[in-house]
């Protein structure tokens, strides 16, 4: 996700030619001169990827009030192996490690760079929980109470990534030791046996929560190789063998194994593969890696073109809000397309044209919400946002550090529980991230002043 390095910061750069307007093509092509823009066009590709396939599942039926969610590859099973190439949620893990191993430098302390990272990312949450929260007290005044509580669970549900991307970026400092080949090779090792052992207590002897352990092990497998990747470790030679293992594994997995077929959680199923994450999202992680690293040059020669670089540059700039706002605005199209009588009901004649129809307004009406909204991602907050030193003393890094790690444990409760039961672990987050704040060390205090 877009936090720390992401595509160069436009407006403060001092041209005429691009001062408080949007760019072209290239302007944008000149100041990007020395990028690793795979990193960008691997984040901007799997969001477009993941709000599209969210699209495309996303099945709905209203009866006398009462409104069901369900989901394309439980009605349509054979459907399932199409997440083999949808799910790719692996990969924004990996962009956000590569990105974060270009900015790592000697001597920074976790807790105080975590904090940097966190303020760009946490900055957009802002605005975005206050529309949710406001969306939902509307609603439940009005009378709505089904709609309110869809609303409720469904906003918030995608913040176990926020969540997630939290923990992995909290030991990416310490990937940072990951130097050679054979550390590489020692690091997954270890990982993928821990998971396959995790995987096999839970699923023989119990308890079940065990699998939750696999959580940020499975996860943070891409960040492994986002590391690996910036550092340039691994020969593009050596990748295509790599991914080529993890995915006859995950096959051999699925065949004899006690694995679904789908990598992505579907009603009805014995064994999800994504809640909590199992070996075999660990080695579909592994192959996902792998095949970036060795598409590396490929990758590159396609970003030289100015015209998609602008996409894939402006896209990173409002991230963020590509990812926070796209289900919100799912579900108004929805709510306008059951008013027009284009139902999602798997049942439906209609069924398919309409998911297809309103895919495509989703993805077109993004682009104008990212254009309106993203300058609420990348305009900075007073206080939040100002400039911090590289490092801290031992006690307050530690304390900064466990204090975000709060902020991630509490967005993925939330997402877990949904707003209206949940609420108070907004509360927590909040408070979590004030005292992250508030230990950090600012470069100056002139810092302190309203950012414009």
């Amino acid at each position: 996700m877009p936090c720390g390095y992401g595509v160069p910061r436009i407006d403060r750069v001092n041209s005429t030619n691009i001062s408080r307007q949007m760019p072209d093509a290239s302007d944008l092509d000149r100041l990007s001169a020395g990028r690793d823009r795979v990193v960008d066009l691997v984040r901007i590709v799997s969001l477009v990827v993941v709000i599209v396939g969210h699209s495309l599942m996303l099945t709905v039926v209203t009866d006398a009030g009462r409104i069901s969610l369900g989901n394309t590859l439980a009605a349509v099973p054979v459907l399932q192996a199409l997440t083999w190439v949808l799910q790719i949620m692996p990969l924004f893990f990996f962009a956000g490690a590569a990105a974060a191993t270009y900015g790592w430098r000697s001597g920074t302390t976790p807790g105080q760079w975590l904090l940097g990272r966190a303020q760009r990312l946490l900055r957009p949450l802002v605005w975005y929980l206050a529309f949710a929260g406001s969306t939902v007290a509307i609603l439940q005044l009005a009378g709505l109470d089904a709609a309110a509580g869809v609303t409720a669970g469904l906003s918030v549900q995608l913040l176990w990534f926020l969540g997630a991307y939290l923990l992995v970026l909290a030991v990416v400092p310490l990937l940072q030791q990951i130097t050679t080949t054979r550390h590489l090779i020692v690091a997954v090792a270890c990982c993928l046996a821990a998971i396959g052992t995790v995987d096999a207590v839970r699923l023989t002897v119990g308890p079940a929560w065990l699998g939750y352990l696999n959580f940020l092990i499975v996860w943070m497998l891409p960040a492994i190789f986002g590391v690996t990747y910036a550092k340039r470790l691994v020969t593009s030679r050596w990748a295509v063998v790599v991914a080529a293992i993890a995915f006859l594994a995950d096959i051999v997995l699925v065949a004899v194994g006690p694995y679904e077929l789908s990598m992505v959680t579907v009603p009805g199923q014995h064994l999800s593969n994504m809640s909590p994450p199992t070996l075999l999202l660990a080695g579909h992680a592994v192959t996902l890696g792998a095949l970036v690293t060795a598409l590396r040059g490929p990758l590159a020669r396609l970003t030289m073109r100015p015209r998609l670089w602008w996409w894939v540059a402006m896209g990173n700039r409002g991230a963020m809000t590509l990812y926070l706002w796209h289900l919100p605005v799912l579900a108004a199209i929805i709510a306008g397309g059951i008013a027009l009588g284009l139902e999602r009901d798997p049942s439906s004649p209609t069924f398919v044209p309409t998911i297809i129809a309103e895919t495509v307004v989703l993805v077109t009406l993004m682009i104008v919400v990212t254009a309106v909204l993203s300058p609420l991602e990348n305009r900075r907050l007073p206080w939040w946002d100002a400039t911090l030193e590289r490092s801290a003393s031992a006690g307050r890094d530690l304390a900064m550090l466990l204090c975000l790690v709060v902020v991630a444990a509490s967005l993925l409760l939330l997402a877990h529980d949904g707003i209206l039961i949940g609420w108070y672990w907004i509360a927590v987050a909040v408070a979590a991230a004030i005292g992250a704040r508030s230990l950090a060390i600012l470069r100056s205090p002139r810092e302190f002043a309203p950012i414009s």
